[in-house]
């Protein structure tokens, strides 16, 4: 299914230049997983960060699409979407952290916190998880989406997940770029102008993975 519109606390310190330190609790419970919690560095010294995403930050969710540029809606959601709706904010907030996983990158920004970027994965029945992201203009270029991807994906090998997919427009070619160099093995197949990424979270190629 394409997502085109839809006392044991992990805490981590870790760098943006490769996998997140630390470890999260072996065979996490949803309630753990829950209260995800991280702080990250970036290339250029901004310390943000990445936590699980909760039932109240509905009104965060709704700003940070709002602060989306039409192109990065139209990335994401693989077409015009002009608002997200209350069903929308309840479906992208209300999270089982089983088979639906979400996380968001924040800052605090005058006093208050905010989504700078999002990332999550859902799975339906035994299918491989669908990775999404979606990151603010503004702060594209600059390593969220990988970190964002690396901390998914330790969640995920804690449950057994052994693979991500996402589907990508062709010409995200920003998008691809973080796959490409996610230090991951990674496989791709193309569907009419939209490009199936595979990616092997058992497998890290050797070598840094370049933030982007």
């Amino acid at each position: 299914m394409r997502w085109r519109e839809r006392s044991k606390e992990a805490i981590l310190t870790a760098t943006a230049q490769g996998s997140p330190k630390g470890a999260l609790v072996p065979n996490a419970s949803m309630s753990e997983t829950s209260r995800y919690y991280a702080e990250e560095k970036l290339r250029d010294g901004t310390t943000m960060r990445i936590r699980a995403i909760r039932p109240d930050d509905k009104e965060r969710l709704r700003q940070h699409f709002e602060s989306l540029s039409e192109r990065s809606i139209y990335h994401r959601f693989f077409g015009h979407k002009r608002s997200l709706n209350e069903s929308d904010l309840h479906r992208l907030t209300e999270l089982d952290f089983i088979d639906h996983v979400g996380l968001a990158a924040t800052l605090t920004v005058d006093g208050a916190e905010r989504f700078i970027g999002v990332g999550r994965y859902l799975r339906t029945s035994d299918s491989v998880p669908e990775v999404a992201f979606a990151v603010l203009d503004a702060y594209q270029g600059r390593g969220i989406a990988t970190v964002l991807l690396h901390h998914l994906a330790r969640i995920a090998r804690q449950s057994g997940i052994q693979q991500f997919a996402a589907f990508v427009m062709g010409d995200n070619t920003q998008m691809l770029e973080v796959f490409a160099n996610s230090g991951y093995r990674v496989s791709d197949s193309y569907e009419g102008g939209t490009v199936k990424v595979v990616l092997e979270l058992q497998t890290r190629l050797e070598g840094p993975s370049k933030s982007r």
